[in-house]
């Protein structure tokens, strides 16, 4: 079986230069039909993606210069894959990410030279640090923030226990309407079947320490931390750690934005994006 066909609900439509699979009911010519008519807003760009908006869907495609995607696409072709394959993974698993609708290679004779993957629009839903910085301007109290971060803990604990692993497990990659129900993105960083070790634990946790600390303190992360670790886990020993790494990767990043000529941003800085 293609191992992008990963659920039995996905239909295969084959051309001489491209592949194309969707989700039923959605259809090849609704598909096509959608993104030729609806108006697109850019969400994000880089040299190597470009992620837009078009009418209630996500396209996130590639944004490569010819050479080089033809040379990226060919021998990387798995990689370009897994954020297809771990959304319908993940689902299956009871972990919540945006539908997968579409997944389209561009390619022929065994050459690949781009793709994209089409998946819902989640509206009215923010990234969980936008979320907390609209409860903590709203005043909300030690309980609702301590809510918050139980359900956000649950649902990391969810994913992990999927046997699966995010490589950018920070809150801009994480997704909430009502700091209850979290739906995690990007996830063509999500690695299938890797153990989840130590090494890649603390990872996850300083990324999401990074992402909180600006606005809370150790009295509200050390609990949250804590709901994501294993009774054989030493709280004295794993704390410090986080800690200093997630000090080291902030100066690090900030090194970078000085080097790029950015201004360092800290979250309390920056207003919710709505």
């Amino acid at each position: 079986m293609n191992a992008l066909c990963c659920t039995s609900n996905i239909d295969k439509t084959k051309s001489f230069l491209r592949r194309l699979y969707t989700l039923q009911p959605l259809s090849p010519n609704d598909l096509r039909e959608q993104l030729k008519h609806s108006k697109n807003v850019v969400l994000k760009e880089s040299a190597k993606t470009r992620v837009y908006k078009t009418g209630e869907w996500v396209v996130k495609e590639s944004n490569s210069a010819f050479l080089k995607g033809l040379l990226r696409h060919t021998f990387a072709r798995n990689r370009y894959r897994r954020g297809w394959i771990a959304a319908h993974y993940l689902r299956k698993k009871g972990v919540l990410t945006p539908e997968p609708l579409a997944y389209m290679e561009k390619g022929c004779l065994g050459l690949l030279w781009g793709n994209a993957m089409v998946s819902e629009y989640l509206d009215e839903a923010r990234n969980v640090e936008d979320f907390l910085y609209a409860l903590v301007q709203r005043g909300a109290g030690k309980d609702t923030l301590q809510n918050f971060l139980t359900h956000l803990a649950q649902a990391v604990n969810t994913l992990t226990a999927a046997d699966a692993y995010h490589e950018d497990l920070s809150g801009k990659n994480i997704f909430t309407r009502d700091g209850v129900r979290f739906y995690f993105i990007d996830v063509d960083a999500v690695v299938i079947g890797q153990p989840y070790d130590d090494e890649i634990r603390m990872r996850n946790h300083v990324q999401l320490y990074d992402s909180f600390c600006d606005l809370l303190n150790d009295a509200m992360l050390v609990p949250f931390i804590t709901q994501m670790l294993t009774p054989q886990h030493d709280l004295r020993v794993w704390m410090p750690q986080v800690r200093r790494t997630q000090a080291e990767r902030r100066r690090k990043v900030e090194e970078r934005w000085l080097k790029e000529g950015k201004a360092i941003r800290h979250m309390s800085d920056t207003p919710p994006s709505l």
